[in-house]
């Protein structure tokens, strides 16, 4: 049986589950997750790491937790909860399967693992009657999924606009500050936004794989990412942006026609005259959702970075415990608050 805490007031204790949960990967996010989860403050039991070298020398504070770089035998761990916070889609979508599969819930920050497979994760998940979270795949600290959800049930979608990179927001910002763009990219790296190799980010598709599952929030499927045209970002459009002048944003668009056909696009504009999306700055992310009869719905914050991201996946985590045991990701949908 699994261990149990209990807390309440002096008219009865409500019994909270003590979750058990495993990491995987410990980079920038998960292991900003993993020492979170290790703090004697927090209710949740960190029980086991799926890393690629488990000799390599880890932070202090987690030199005790088992380490495995097989995934099968990570999962023998028995979690309640895989955080998923690899760094490569592949893997991670092979690791969220068969946690899925084995009744495990599972909290992801890796938005390649489950772009254009949302549909069959999520029926695998409602079989096997767990919860399958992954609002911190887009937006980090601002709750994007979330607010798409709240969008869509008071009508129709017609237009999704959103600054989904807090990584190259970060560096337009940085170029608009005066710095090269070879520094600005450095700085964005430094500061942990960035990985060591920023192709995900500078290429545009991180943002091509946020849109998606945006899209599949508004209308319940996902288009096709290979035909969501895509413009990266270089050097030389840097420094046109530069000599043209203004606020220059890389904007994630996803437009519905009357015929109903949905096409989307990542490029970059100018958006001076915009209130929303110009004033985002630095490692900030924005969403501004438009339905049919004309309603808004925005959200915005910091896009990028270990402490938003950390703290979505910890809202996700909080919400998964007070689900009621065998209840899934229906029952998740229907507690969740909304910002």
């Amino acid at each position: 049986m699994k261990d149990k805490v209990s807390a309440g007031d002096s008219e009865g204790a409500a019994v909270a589950r003590r979750l058990r949960v495993a990491v995987a990967g410990l980079g920038v996010i998960g292991e900003g997750a993993a020492l979170r989860l290790a703090e004697p403050s927090e209710p949740y039991a960190l029980c086991a790491a799926l890393v690629r070298d488990p000799s390599k020398p880890r932070d202090e504070r987690l030199k005790s937790l088992r380490t495995y770089s097989d995934p099968d035998v990570f999962l023998v761990e028995q979690p309640d909860v895989v955080v998923d916070a690899l760094p490569t889609g592949e893997a991670g979508r092979r690791l969220i399967e068969a946690a899925l599969a084995r009744g495990v819930h599972i909290v992801t920050a890796n938005k390649q693992a489950i772009a254009g497979h949302l549909a069959e994760l999520h029926d695998l998940a409602n079989r096997n009657k767990v919860i399958f979270a992954y609002s911190p795949s887009v937006g980090g600290g601002a709750p994007m999924v979330e607010t798409m959800r709240r969008a869509r049930k008071e009508g129709e979608t017609r237009q999704i606009s959103a600054i989904l990179n807090g990584t190259v927001n970060f560096i337009l910002s940085a170029l608009k500050e005066g710095a090269s763009f070879e520094d600005a990219v450095k700085a964005a790296q430094e500061a942990g936004f960035a990985e060591p190799d920023p192709t995900a980010d500078l290429s545009g598709e991180d943002a091509r794989a946020k849109i998606s599952i945006l899209t599949y929030e508004a209308f319940g499927k996902e288009i096709d990412q290979n035909a969501i045209r895509v413009e990266p970002l270089t050097a030389e459009r840097a420094s046109e942006f530069l000599k043209i002048g203004g606020v220059w944003r890389q904007m994630s668009v996803v437009k519905r026609a009357p015929d109903g056909g949905i096409s989307a696009r990542v490029r970059f504009e100018r958006v001076d005259d915009d209130p929303l999306f110009a004033t985002v700055e630095g490692e900030g992310n924005a969403l501004r959702v438009v339905n049919i009869g004309g309603a808004e719905f925005t959200c915005q914050g910091k896009g990028a970075g270990r402490t938003p991201t950390v703290a979505s996946i910890f809202a996700e985590l909080e919400k998964i415990a007070q689900t009621p045991p065998d209840a899934g990701e229906n029952t998740l949908r229907r507690v969740k608050t909304f910002s």
